[in-house]
């Protein structure tokens, strides 16, 4: 009977680490196989390596095309980061997967210090960091990161998690906001995560509506580099379109384009070229993959045995990572109200943005726009009474993650 429970209560962690081992395989799998010129973040890094803003060629979708240059329309940052290697290897280098692993683990090491900070358990924080690493739709960006979208989305994801680690561990405004210009510099919409922080740093005892110096000198801490990174991405505009405004998107897709070979993308270049970039005609599309869809497999042949389709526009976050329901019950505070309010902003404009992250099998993965709000007010929730049916959620959320790449290896290989 003792060796029953012992078994039974090595169980769920054994099935745990296996998924986590089959999704840090499918990495190392991918890395191994990356190849040469599939993301443009190496052709902005060697436009800068040359002193234009402009590239030689496209190696994705989403290039514009302006008075007869090619333009990669995506913030700077990720280029620069990658920069070093460009300059080594060229426009070849393929280690784009290496490099998003690197921002993972460098993100694993900052929510394991976050986690810590509010949880004493070791094995609860552990699962804590392993929800957010694997059980969310990172793991899937960095799988991919050998495109343009997903290292972008990597990069993110480290730097606001690191203005986050800065506020609440060092407690040092100006780093918050280094990483936040960053950020924006990466994922534009990272910016609103500004009035967020300015409460988080605000001690608990002050209201956030006072005026004096105190307030005054942590908000100009806090804004002095964001405020530099949108006027650098203002200049940037402006140096490629003659318009500090504009950032690309409306060269994108323009007829003459070949859609790089990917007749799968057609359907966003219609959505952009007739509808625009945004649209309340994507409303009920984007509701409806955030909050309804499941996985969408579909067989044919005499029997419906053959599959044939394979949704790869994402599943809805409380059934793709349904642990992340513990933001509901958190305590509500200031802190908690603004984090609402800044992930019902981004999302909320992403709601009517023409593409929702395509592709991808399990949750899409826009989330991780705001997503560290909402797993930092998880980490704040969970407690050690509640960590069998947190572990039983994570655990579905991971087999979910790899039965759904595991059927788009088989569908697409």
């Amino acid at each position: 009977m003792i060796l029953i429970e012992r078994f039974r209560g090595a169980l769920l962690p054994l099935i745990l680490a296996g998924l986590v081992f089959i999704l840090l395989a499918a990495i190392v799998f991918r890395m191994a196989g990356e190849q040469p010129e599939s993301n443009s973040y190496a052709l902005l890094a060697d436009a800068f390596l040359h002193g234009r803003f402009y590239a030689e060629s496209c190696f994705d979708l989403d290039c514009a095309l302006y008075e007869g240059q090619v333009y990669v329309i995506f913030p700077p940052v990720p280029a620069l980061i990658a920069l070093p290697f460009i300059a080594i290897f060229g426009i070849g280098f393929h280690q784009f997967i290496a490099l998003g692993t690197v921002c993972f683990a460098i993100t694993g090491v900052v929510w394991w210090q976050l986690t810590r900070h509010y949880q004493e358990d070791f094995r609860l924080a552990l699962l804590l960091v392993v929800a957010f690493l694997f059980a969310t739709p990172l793991q899937y960006t960095v799988l991919r990161a050998d495109g343009v979208w997903f290292f972008a989305q990597a990069v993110a994801v480290m730097l606001t998690s690191l203005a986050l680690w800065s506020a609440l561990i060092k407690r040092n405004a100006w780093l918050v906001g280094l990483f936040i210009g960053l950020a924006f510099l990466t994922r534009q919409m990272s910016i609103l995560y500004m009035p967020f922080f300015f409460v988080l740093m605000t001690p608990a005892d002050r209201s956030i509506f006072d005026i004096n110096s105190e307030s005054i000198r942590r908000l100009l801490k806090l804004a002095v580099f964001p405020a530099l990174a949108i006027l650098v991405y203002f200049a940037y505009n402006y140096a490629r379109f003659g318009d500090p405004m504009q950032t690309g998107y409306s060269y994108i897709f323009p007829p003459e384009w070949d859609y790089m070979g990917n007749p799968e993308a057609k359907w966003i270049d219609n959505r952009v070229q007739d509808l625009g970039l945004f649209h309340k005609d994507y409303l009920i599309f984007n509701l409806a993959h955030f909050f309804v869809q499941g996985p969408n497999l579909e067989f044919s042949g005499k029997y419906l045995t053959q599959l044939s389709g394979f949704g790869d526009k994402g599943i809805a976050l409380f059934i793709g990572a349904p642990f992340l329901l513990y933001f509901f019950l958190a305590k509500w505070n200031r802190e908690y109200l603004f984090a609402a309010l800044t992930i019902a902003l981004i999302a909320g404009v992403t709601l009517f943005y023409h593409s929702n992250g395509f592709s991808q099998y399990s949750v899409q993965r826009y989330v991780l726009d705001w997503l560290p709000l909402m797993m930092l007010f998880v980490v704040r929730t969970i407690s050690k009474d509640n960590i069998g049916i947190f572990a039983l959620l994570v655990a579905q959320a991971l087999f979910l993650n790899v039965a759904m790449q595991a059927l788009a290896l088989a569908a697409n290989g």
